[in-house]
This record gives C-alpha cells, structure tokens and sequence, in this order.
C-alpha cells in the first residue's frame, strides 16, 4: 500500500459514491420517498388501504365495517392510556430498514399522498399497524404449526407479538461495507503527516481527470485534514516527478530510449537531474 500511495499522482481513479454520501438508516426511513415498494408490500397492504387510511385521518371514530381484524397496536395504545396521535410506536419486529422504508413508501403514495402528513404517521399508530399487517402477510405465506388453518385476526395477533419482542434499534443497523469504505477512504484521502506529500491532494494530478472529471475530494470531511503537514511544492514536485521516473524504469526497462525522452522531459519541467 504505501508505494501505492506514494505514485497515486499518476493514477486516475473510477468514480465511486463517497461513504460520507452514502444515505444512513436514519436518514433512509425518515424519507419514505428513498425506496420503492415492491409487489410483496403492495400485495400485503393493499386489502388494508382504507382501514389504513382511516387510521391516519381518524382513528378516535372508526368505521365499525373495517374493525372486523384486530387493530394489536390501537389495543395496546388502550392497555397503556395514551393518545393514538402522541404516542410513538417504534415496534418494527425483525423487518430490515430496507423492508420497513418499502412499507412507509407503500403508505405514502396510496394513503398519505401528502409529505405534509408524514409526522401524523411515521413512527406512530397507522405506520406501526401497516408493519404488524406485513409481517402477517409474510406469516401467512409459511404458516406456523400452531397457526394452520386460523384466522387473518390470529395472524395479526401473532405478528404483533413478534413486532414488539424482536424490535431492534437503528444501532442495529450496522453497514459494515459502508464502513470499511470510509476507513479505505480517509486512508486515501487524508491531509496529514502521516500521509507526507501523498496526502496533499495527489490522486491523478499528474494524469489527467478521473471517471467522468470526478473530484474525489469534494466534500471529504474536514477531520480528514489533520493540518500537522506543512507544505512544500517545490520539495513534492521534486519528489512526485522522480517517482514518476520510477515508474518510467519498470515499464519501459526494455526499451532506455523512450526512458531518455520521458527522462529529458522531467528534468525540463521540474529542473531534476
């Protein structure tokens, strides 16, 4: 890695979606826009859109014609006393973020239809009974032993159930891909000491543009600049153009002529001798 690093001015690099870009779980379920449901989700939700929707625009009266399921999530917000419109229910079982940001896409596009509507619904009651009516669906498909031939009532029962004892947390979403590639990054990337003059914004600088005239140091986080290296330009273009030298020798090793010329150029440009 570190004659990598130190010859990195002659490379171009293939443009890549920084990690710092890279939308977190946070920020993915708080925008019920970033992931489009799937057919799975449709199927599991459609049957229950206007008892959904009631849900979200008025749930102290509902229609007696959709309460022929049971709502496990309204039943708790009754065992407990509290309001149905204050009262968070951060319950999503053993649903991934990806899975759990499908279901409030499904809810916003057939149910909301307003952005507007989103902190009357995300994180609270008709959210949370549209996961307990998923994770049923999925129950449903490959039924336990003990919930063969029962009803759609005891599926949503058993779902609830498994909504509030699995119910994660958003540290448990770890990405660890994601951060393996900050940490190969700042190892790129960083502006310190450590890094002597490979650090100083050498990437491609003495060959060109990168994939699509990419700056892979736009927007690189200011803790990546440890600002412990003073610089030299004379002393790093010294050095950059004898590695370049270097690499001249191991490619064209076979053939002094064109190492001559390439030789001659540098000292040119750069006052090497």
């Amino acid at each position: 890695m570190p004659g990598l690093w130190l010859t990195k001015d002659i490379l171009k690099l293939g443009k890549w979606v920084h990690s710092f870009d890279i939308p977190s779980a946070e920020d993915i379920l708080a925008d019920p826009t970033s992931v489009a449901y799937q057919d799975e989700v449709n199927e599991a939700l459609q049957p229950a859109k206007k008892l959904l929707a009631q849900l979200l625009l008025n749930s102290e009266s509902m229609d007696p014609s959709l309460l022929d399921t049971p709502i496990p999530a309204m039943e708790h917000l009754q065992t407990i006393q509290k309001n149905a419109r204050r009262e968070q229910l951060p319950y999503i079982g053993n649903l991934t973020v990806n899975e759990r940001a499908q279901v409030a896409n499904w809810f916003e596009v057939h149910v909301s239809r307003d952005p507007r509507l989103r902190h009357h619904w995300v994180g609270y009651l008709p959210l949370a009974h549209a996961i307990t009516i998923f994770i049923a669906h999925r129950l449903s498909r490959n039924p336990p032993e003990d919930l063969e031939e029962k009803s759609d009532g005891d599926f949503l029962t058993r779902a609830w159930e498994i909504q509030v004892e699995n119910m994660g947390s958003l540290g448990d979403d770890v990405d660890v891909d994601k951060q393996c590639l900050e940490r190969l990054e700042e190892e790129m990337f960083e502006n310190s000491s450590r890094a002597g003059i490979a650090g100083n914004h050498q990437w491609g600088l003495d060959a060109g543009d990168h994939q699509e005239g990419w700056n892979p140091y736009l927007g690189t986080p200011e803790h990546w600049n440890h600002g412990d290296r003073p610089g030299n330009d004379d002393t790093e273009m010294r050095v950059s153009s004898f590695l370049n030298f270097v690499c001249l020798l191991s490619h064209f090793h076979n053939n002094p002529e064109r190492v001559w010329i390439h030789y001659s150029t540098l000292s040119v440009d750069t006052g090497i001798t």
